[in-house]
């Protein structure tokens, strides 16, 4: 009771007068956005994506689609090498099973450890029992095996400060770690049917996963989180899916926020640069050489451009939109 109590004295919501603009900028790669198919695979509805390795000049990248896969993406270049499906092993895939929908959203690699995270959103009448953040293990500790032997569900304490908000369908859409702490991210709040203007980030010790900081970002502007990535010790970038924004963070040792800037996402439609879709922004990895990564899970009322749009696009172009393809983004981090 009294670590209860003491945990729940170090709470509290913070705020950003004092914050400072960073001096950056986020210059969008124009060899992007690329549509997240080969000849062979296409991935559906792509919510997650984390960078692995950069090997004999390929990226390693793993995706999560909400609708219950992940898969391996190899970059080469500016191009997609392959999508590679990962299989659920040793009965990994029963531990889902129950579930009434796999619902996966966000996914993170922790390049100290190994370990990858998925972050799962909860429906039907007992969403609490399937919201969460839960471990997947590949087959001897290596993502390239492309084999998950076994998944294991993350206990964050309180459990009612975890639980407090979310929602059939709504939990933590954006989710990220240090090499000290998880960032979990509350897509939002909902008033019906429609997102009010801020969420919650909950900051949480690795080492016994209880949440020490309770962050809202009323202050900030931001009003949807859909995507959360951590490139260093108390650094934080982030997605606003419906103001179609990034965000990046600084705090300090108390987790108060000394720096914050935002930037606008890039709306075009892979290879016409001067024409614009509507993208629904889900999720932001980095790869070793500072490159930021965005994907683009459709929302079907919107993804599919008006008829003017379509007419000026080639047959393969229209058919990708027409068949729900997912897009990557490529931003650089540069200083002005």
């Amino acid at each position: 009771m009294i670590r209860v109590l003491t945990l729940l004295f170090l709470l509290s919501i913070c705020v950003v007068s004092n914050a400072q603009n960073e001096n950056i900028n986020l210059l969008p790669d124009f060899n992007y956005p690329l549509w997240l198919k080969t000849d062979q695979s296409r991935t559906d509805q792509t919510s997650g994506i984390t960078f692995i390795k950069n090997e004999c000049d390929k990226k390693y990248f793993l995706l999560a689609d909400d609708i219950g896969s992940i898969n391996l993406l190899i970059l080469n270049g500016d191009s997609i090498f392959s999508i590679e499906r990962i299989l659920f092993a040793n009965n990994s895939d029963q531990f889902f099973s129950v579930f009434p929908k796999k619902d996966f959203e966000e996914i993170v690699y922790d390049e100290n450890t190994g370990d990858v995270y998925l972050s799962v959103e909860g429906n039907g009448v007992n969403f609490n029992d399937f919201v969460g953040i839960y471990k997947l293990v590949f087959e001897n500790r290596d993502v390239l095996s492309k084999r998950i032997v076994y998944v294991e569900k993350i206990t964050y304490e309180p459990s009612s400060l975890f639980y407090k908000h979310t929602a059939w369908n709504i939990g933590y859409e954006g989710f990220a770690l240090d090499d000290n702490y998880f960032y979990l991210g509350l897509e939002g709040f909902q008033n019906n049917y429609q997102f009010a203007d801020s969420a919650l980030i909950f900051i949480a010790n690795k080492s016994d996963y209880n949440i020490v900081k309770e962050i809202s970002t009323k202050s900030l502007g931001i009003h949807t989180i859909c995507g959360l990535y951590s490139d260093e010790d108390y650094s934080l970038w982030g997605i606003d899916r419906n103001n179609r924004t990034i965000f990046h963070i600084l705090f300090d040792e108390e987790f108060n926020i000394i720096s914050f800037s935002k930037f606008d996402g890039a709306t075009v439609i892979p290879g016409y640069n001067y024409l614009n879709y509507l993208p629904s922004y889900e999720s932001i990895t980095m790869d070793d050489d500072g490159n930021i990564y965005i994907v683009d899970d459709p929302w079907k009322e919107v993804f599919v451009p008006k008829q003017d749009i379509l007419d000026k696009l080639d047959d393969q172009t229209t058919g990708n939109f027409k068949e729900y393809i997912p897009t990557i983004f490529k931003y650089k981090v540069t200083n002005p």
